[in-house]
This record gives structure tokens, C-alpha cells and sequence, in this order.
């Protein structure tokens, strides 16, 4: 090899070097005014097992209890901005968490994320902070949380009352829950899962995002910078193959999750959008064959995955319905 032809490949491997290493470190966009407020605004933050996280502990003006907010993957606790406003006429207290992992909460590298875990920092959180006559409001991961924190209690296992329980979109059953395939690439290799999510950027993230929405209820641009920005916080992504083992735990704990649902002693509802790719129409039936105790509210044939995001007026007010016990079948 020539030194002219040397210097051309060692240049050429120097300026990739330098790009990959810009692209990796491409800070993430600025936070809108509203993802501001929602940062700074009513917020405190948990440690337990000297990990943090954040929480919002927002007083309401209405007298049903406690509400606790789960949120899902990949987002983050300001999910429920937009349903925030009817909970707080109808709860007295309202508290939205951002999981380990996830959003402002630490975000520990080389972490054995798990939803068993979640759920001891919730049940801790709930102890801490003296959450009583709490219900549950779930949506995608959060509903694994959920699910977990019912079979506790069914066991008499648990340090908190739980109330009810509402469950947004999420893989409730094996069965019904199709991952995307970034998700079905983690259970069989999570290792080059975590090679791929440092190359994560805006456009990767938002368009998979995107996808899971109806096709008249996308994201707007601004919408999508504030989600971006939650995952790419402290490069966030590079958990994502760790944490995407939830996909796993589903499988192991399908029974348990499953039959959290069908023992329940408190009222347990579903609200559905059936335009998601992740849980498409088939869960209804399954839903309804599998947990017959329990209830349902099907959106428009249009509404995705994010139905506190794509269809906030009409959740918050299924919700609302189920919760003062005046739903019915």
C-alpha cells in the first residue's frame, strides 16, 4: 500500500471517527416551555436504594383519593399532561413518577432494569409518602407495574391499599401483544440491541414513535422534540436493550400478571385505542374472555397506542366515569 494511499484510508477513518463520535454526542433538543414547566413545577424527588427518581405531587380540588400515574416506554411521566387538568378537578392528590430508567429520573448504565423492581420503588414510594386510597392509572409498561403491584396485594403481600385500577394500551397478555422490532431484537440479543441504541437519534426515535399512533392523531413536531428529549437525557437510549427486557418478564410472569387481573377484589377497567399496531382489536375478545369481572371502553377506530395523549378529552372523562363507579357494561 502506498503512503499516499495510507494516508487517504487514515484519513478517511479519522473523519469517520470524529462523525460518529459528534453523532453520539449530539446534545439533545431544548425542552418546550410546557416540558419545562412539567420539569420544574410541583415536583420532588424519591430515593430509594440510593437511586433517584422524579415525581410530580400535584393538590387537587376533588375529593376521589390519590391517583397514581404509570407511564410507558419509551416516554416518560409527562404522558398525562394533557389528561392532568380533569384529575385534578376530581382527585385530591395526583402523582406522576418517571421510572428508573426513564425521563428525569436517574438513569444508571449497565443496570438490571426490571418491572419487579419498579414496582418495590412504587410500593416504597407509596409508604414513604403516605399514599392512601390509591388508584391506579396505567398505560403500556405501567401496566406490567400495575399488574404487579395487583398480585401483591391479592397475595396480602402489599404495604399499600390500592382502589381501582384503569389500564391504558399495553401488553396485559402475551398473547395479544405483538413488540415492535427493536423490542423483538432484545429478547434474543440484548447485547447487540445495545450496540445499535448508541446510534439512536432523533429521526429513529420519532418515526418508530409515530408509528404507534393513529394516523390522524400524530405527535406534533414539538410533541416529538419534548419525547426525544426525555429518552436522550443522559443518554437515556443506551439503557434501552436493558431495560426492553420487560418483553421478557411478560413471558415469565404472563400467568401472574394475568391472573392479577382475574382475582382482583377491586374494580379493574380497561381504555383501549384499537388503531395500536402493539395490541391490535384481538385483545378486546381476549380481554374480555380472560377477565370477565372486568370492564372496557373501546375509543374511535382512529386512536393508537397513546390514547391519554391522542384522545385526552375523552379518556379523562371514561375515567373519570369508571372511577366514580358510575361506569356501566
Amino acid at each position: 500500500m502506498g503512503p499516499t494511499l495510507c494516508g487517504v484510508l487514515t484519513g478517511a477513518i479519522t473523519l469517520a471517527a470524529v462523525g460518529v463520535g459528534v453523532y453520539l454526542g449530539w446534545p439533545c433538543p431544548a425542552m418546550s416551555a410546557r416540558l419545562q414547566q412539567w420539569k420544574t413545577k410541583n415536583t420532588v424527588y424519591f430515593t430509594y436504594r440510593e437511586r433517584k427518581l422524579f415525581l410530580k405531587d400535584i393538590e387537587g380540588q376533588g375529593s376521589a383519593g390519590t391517583v397514581l400515574l404509570l407511564h410507558g416506554f419509551p416516554t416518560m411521566s409527562y404522558d398525562w399532561i394533557k389528561v392532568l387538568p380533569v384529575l385534578k378537578e376530581n382527585f385530591n392528590r395526583i402523582v406522576a413518577v418517571d421510572f428508573l430508567g426513564f425521563g428525569f429520573s436517574e438513569k444508571p448504565l449497565g443496570y438490571e432494569y426490571t418491572i419487579m423492581e419498579q414496582a418495590d420503588l412504587m410500593a416504597a414510594m407509596m409508604q414513604t409518602f403516605r399514599m392512601k386510597d390509591v388508584h391506579l392509572l396505567s398505560h403500556d409498561y405501567g401496566d406490567s407495574v400495575a399488574q404487579e403491584l395487583l398480585a401483591r396485594q391479592n397475595e396480602g403481600k402489599s404495604n399499600y391499599s390500592i382502589k381501582s385500577a384503569c389500564l391504558l394500551n399495553g401488553g396485559m397478555f402475551k398473547e395479544t401483544n405483538f413488540p415492535r422490532p427493536i423490542q423483538n431484537l432484545a429478547i434474543y440479543s440484548p447485547t447487540l440491541t445495545n450496540i445499535l441504541v448508541r446510534f439512536s437519534n432523533r429521526f429513529i426515535f420519532t418515526r418508530g414513535l409515530s408509528d404507534v399512533f393513529g394516523n390522524d392523531t400524530k405527535p406534533s413536531e414539538e410533541d416529538l422534540d419534548d419525547f426525544w428529549y426525555g429518552y436522550c437525557r443522559k443518554q437515556g437510549y443506551l439503557n434501552s436493550g436493558d431495560i426492553l427486557q420487560y418483553i421478557n418478564e411478560r413471558a415469565t410472569h404472563n400467568i401472574r400478571w394475568r391472573t392479577a387481573l382475574q382475582n382482583s377484589v377491586i374494580p379493574v377497567h380497561v381504555i383501549y385505542g384499537p388503531a395500536d399496531p402493539v395490541n391490535p382489536r384481538p385483545f378486546i375478545d381476549f380481554y374480555k374472555k380472560t377477565v370477565p369481572k372486568g370492564t372496557i371502553d373501546v375509543l374511535a377506530d382512529h386512536i393508537g397506542h397513546y390514547p391519554q395523549w391522542e384522545d385526552s378529552e375523552n379518556v379523562g372523562k371514561l375515567y373519570i366515569k369508571f372511577v366514580s363507579g358510575t361506569w356501566k357494561a
